[in-house]
């Protein structure tokens, strides 16, 4: 029989919206019974002084080369291969079949022309700005795209996150212009979301996040010419949930009169401090000083916020149409609201959620504050947690990735490696550990897949048997994603009307990951004795992208 704590742990969830065709379990929720669903959860990883960030080379057939075993610092780890390794053959017909859907369909190029928030070129001069979104309706009228915003975006910050690490990745490897823009602006739109909740010029708590800001109605014209018009005019309203508010804020000091999501929730956090040590890195190293400007700005802001949280117990503050910062509560008996707490299930395990608490400190100012996660497990809430709701895995083993990579980032040396002898373990249950929940999903490969790209590329070594599993899902991912008929919707063969603004993943990892050998090659962290995988050469190397896998590499059916 379970107990109290445990009973309590069945409300542990993930808290935001349910964007993506994901059911909302939700309703009127309290600290004990939080069940709404998010479709998403994921990568990006540095350290301040880092090594060499360009492409990897060497005799080494598929470019995998990672960081001077010579000088292995002692987070780097060694792990018993096993399965069956890719032959070279395999690995460069992987690497040709990823980087030539990258290519043909145009996905750079795409993530600068549907990205948006307030362009550059808007006449007020005002701060500009650029997010990946959600909850928005996309149409054609002639030669003008229009963005319309439906719902909140409750979500919106892991999606651009996940974005936003690959795009300095690609963007430090090869110099993109498409991705320099992305890096820019969504280092600028992690700042916008904190600006939003600015209430008045002198305002006390400026670090807060929204959820999503909603500024101003404009049009400009972006790549090639392309008209554009965003609509704000659907949300504009008073709009009250359990887990988010549609906040009116008239005197914004940024924006003058604008509206906001309130209650920034734990499920995008891992990815927003996961970004922290990738922005310190392009804040470092980038060629041009607008982006290094963009990512120290971001830098500030999110360490700010990491530190309103260690400052408020490891709670998340927000504000309502006052203006006043709180931690939100249930309105019926006070209690913090899960979605805003990184304590409320110690009652059950210590370190609960210890990973979340430490990512928090480390980003706030690099130093633990005397915790100690030991190797990451959260005990008996990742079990009932992952029980609860399918999407609970992607908050939790992604805190366990963010407070790795920001322990390297600090110098945390031993406090790293305990966290990487837990990530292995963690890899290894993915993949053969029968009793896990929901390893029946349909995406379960898929967003293991995903997430063992985003470990590679923290430092963990990657299995022969993980890497044939990244082979094979990111191989079918760029055969789903490739023939999708809107990667320019200006396009002459894209008809006047509604069309959708982002490709459905169907059983493919989503699309905010199809670049992620990007960060995974771009990776100082990457460990030397990781199976074959990807030629990183390649992928560093645009003119060389592209082709067909050959038969003899297909993937086969699991």
């Amino acid at each position: 029989m379970l107990g109290g704590a445990a009973l309590l742990l069945t409300g542990a969830c993930a808290c935001g919206g349910s964007p993506d065709g994901v059911m909302d379990l939700g309703g009127d929720a309290d600290a004990a019974q939080v069940a709404d669903a998010i479709a998403d959860g994921d990568a990006g990883v540095e350290m301040d002084a880092a090594p060499d960030a360009g492409p990897d080379s060497g005799p080494d057939a598929s470019g995998d080369v990672g960081p001077d075993a010579d000088a292995s610092p002692l987070w780097v780890i060694e792990r018993p291969q096993v399965g069956e390794p890719l032959s070279a053959q395999e690995v460069h017909d992987f690497t040709l079949r990823v980087t030539g859907m990258w290519k043909k369909s145009g996905y750079f190029r795409w993530l600068h022309l549907t990205s948006h928030g307030l362009d550059a070129s808007n006449p007020q001069g005002q701060y500009h700005y650029a997010l990946w979104w959600q909850d928005t309706k996309a149409s054609k009228l002639g030669d003008v795209v229009t963005w319309t915003h439906t719902g909140r975006a409750d979500n919106l910050t892991l999606r651009t996150c996940k974005v936003l690490n690959n795009a300095i990745a690609g963007y430090l490897m090869f110099g993109d212009p498409d991705l320099r823009w992305v890096v820019e602006e969504y280092s600028r739109g992690l700042v916008a979301l904190s600006k939003a909740m600015m209430f008045g010029d002198a305002d006390p708590v400026p670090y807060l996040q929204a959820r999503a800001v909603f500024s101003h109605d404009h049009t400009f014209e972006t790549v090639g010419g392309r008209k554009v018009a965003v609509d704000y005019g659907p949300v504009r309203h008073d709009e009250e949930a359990w887990n988010a508010s549609i906040v009116h804020n008239p005197e914004n000091p940024t924006w003058g009169d604008i509206w906001l999501v309130n209650q920034r929730s734990k499920d995008d956090v891992p990815h927003m401090f996961r970004t922290v040590p990738a922005l310190m890195r392009v804040a470092a190293e980038a060629p041009d000083a607008s982006v290094r400007e963009a990512a120290t700005e971001a830098l500030e802001y999110l360490r700010g916020f990491a530190a309103d949280i260690v400052a408020s117990g490891y709670q998340i503050r927000t504000k309502f149409a006052d203006g006043v910062a709180v931690v939100p509560t249930q309105p019926d008996n006070g209690a913090v609201k899960d979605l805003a707490s990184f304590v409320l299930y110690e009652i059950a395990d210590p370190n609960a959620e210890c990973n979340a608490k430490l990512g928090s400190a480390l980003v706030s100012d690099g130093t633990p504050h005397g915790l100690d996660c030991e190797q990451g497990s959260g005990g008996l809430y990742e079990v009932i947690a992952a029980e609860g709701h399918y999407f609970n895995y992607a908050i939790i083993r992604y805190f366990h990735l963010a407070a790795l990579a920001n322990a390297i980032a600090a110098g945390q040396d031993v406090m790293a490696r305990e966290l990487m002898l837990g990530l292995a373990a963690r890899a290894d249950a993915i993949l053969h550990d029968p009793e896990l929940p929901h390893r029946d999903d349909p995406v379960w490969d898929a967003d293991a897949a995903a997430f063992l790209l985003a470990a590679g590329a923290s430092g963990l070594p990657l299995t022969h048997e993980e890497a044939r599993l990244v082979r094979d899902q990111y191989t079918l991912t760029a055969e789903h994603y490739e023939a999708w008929p809107y990667w320019d919707p200006w396009a002459d063969s894209v008809p006047d009307g509604a069309f959708p603004m982002q490709p459905d993943r169907g059983v493919a990892v989503r699309p905010t990951e199809i670049a992620y050998l990007l960060e995974y090659c771009a990776s100082p962290l990457r460990s030397a004795e990781s199976a074959p995988l990807v030629d990183c050469d390649i992928v560093a190397d645009p003119s060389r992208w592209g082709g067909e896998a050959s038969e003899l590499s297909r993937p086969r059916s699991r």
